[in-house]
């Protein structure tokens, strides 16, 4: 028998890939729908493992702070998707401070440096629950947040403390600010201090007196400082020296004098940096009048040396001599302000 040689079609044939191979093919070039769970039901699931932690839990974390401590039973895989640093003392690289479990006992993690109370609001925003705050624990569960990099928690403080801010609280959280390291809040106690605030801060504020004077200095050199005149910016730096509350200069109403505060006088150093920082006002907007007055306030003033000697009165009349004409920028502003305040 003759051996049939295999035809071109056959040979096609042969080649051809197997029909359900075709018909995969043909359905990958078809569009798809993603399907992804709702955020909500995310929402409720970490609820969920939140109301059954003693459950669910697998490392006891030990919050030891400075007066108190406090044992949270916790899920390790959800400190870790929403902190780094936790992840790395659970999972990473640090995980050496856990403790291995102990018979029935979960692993143990210490945290030292943080409230209890403050890793308790952060656990439950970690799991969806709503957290209340006022500007104390704000401040202190920002710093807490940007510790362990839950950033959403650390950004929603800082829009809630930026808007708490205030001529009442203006220092207070500017000090507190530095503290915790939270630059945008800083910066916005400096714009109220230097935007027409000054004055009104120094009035309203009593941590006024405890404004680091490096700060004072760096607000009164801004050629953008707008003050409704250029006497509120003096009897604002009088009260910041004499931690006082003083009228307006010429006013009937002081009916103490300050040669008759038993107080003991501000440092040297205090007195000092009300020298420099009267360098920065600018007396050619003061009118005559009102300079007068003020130089008279300064002979009553509380100095290191005895007051009213020659000396103190001499040198605080010095520096509230006129120099050279402040910044025309400087004057526009003085000018608006007082426009308002009429």
């Amino acid at each position: 028998r003759v051996r049939e040689e295999p035809t071109a079609m056959s040979r096609a044939d042969d080649e051809r890939p197997p029909k359900r191979r075709r018909v995969l093919s043909d359905a990958e070039d078809e569009p798809t729908r993603e399907l992804q769970r709702d955020p909500l039901d995310i929402r409720g699931s970490l609820l969920e493992l939140h109301q059954n932690m003693p459950s669910f839990s697998d490392v006891c974390v030990v919050v030891e702070g400075s007066k108190s401590s406090q044992e949270f039973a916790c899920i390790g895989a959800v400190l870790a998707s929403a902190s780094r640093p936790l992840a790395a003392m659970l999972y990473g690289e640090s995980s050496r401070m856990v403790t291995p479990s102990a018979g029935s006992s979960r692993p143990r993690l210490v945290l030292r440096g943080t409230e209890p109370w403050c890793f308790d609001l952060l656990l439950r925003y970690v799991h969806g629950l709503q957290v209340a705050l006022d500007v104390d624990m704000a401040l202190t569960l920002y710093h807490a947040a940007d510790y362990y990099e839950v950033l959403p928690l650390r950004d929603g403080c800082c829009a809630f403390l930026l808007d708490a801010v205030d001529q009442a609280n203006c220092i207070s959280l500017l000090c507190r600010s530095q503290t915790v390291g939270c630059e945008p809040l800083e910066t916005r106690c400096v714009e109220l201090l230097a935007y027409d605030h000054l004055a009104a801060v120094s009035k309203r504020d009593c941590a006024f007196a405890s404004l680091d004077p490096r700060l004072l200095e760096r607000v009164l050199r801004r050629d953008t400082l707008v003050c409704a005149t250029e006497e509120e910016t003096v009897l604002a730096l009088l009260r910041w020296y004499d931690d006082a509350d003083l009228p307006a200069a010429g006013s009937t109403s002081h009916a103490t004098s300050q040669s008759s505060d038993d107080r003991p006088p501000p440092s040297e150093e205090r007195y000092g940096w009300l020298l420099r920082l009267l360098r920065h006002v600018r007396w050619n907007l003061l009118p005559p009048a009102s300079h007068q007055a003020l130089i008279g306030r300064f002979a009553r003033l509380r100095t290191p040396m005895l007051d009213g000697s020659p000396s103190a009165s001499a040198g605080l009349q010095e520096h509230a001599s006129p120099r050279a004409e402040p910044p025309p920028r400087r004057r526009r502003l003085a000018r608006a302000a007082a426009a308002r305040a009429g």
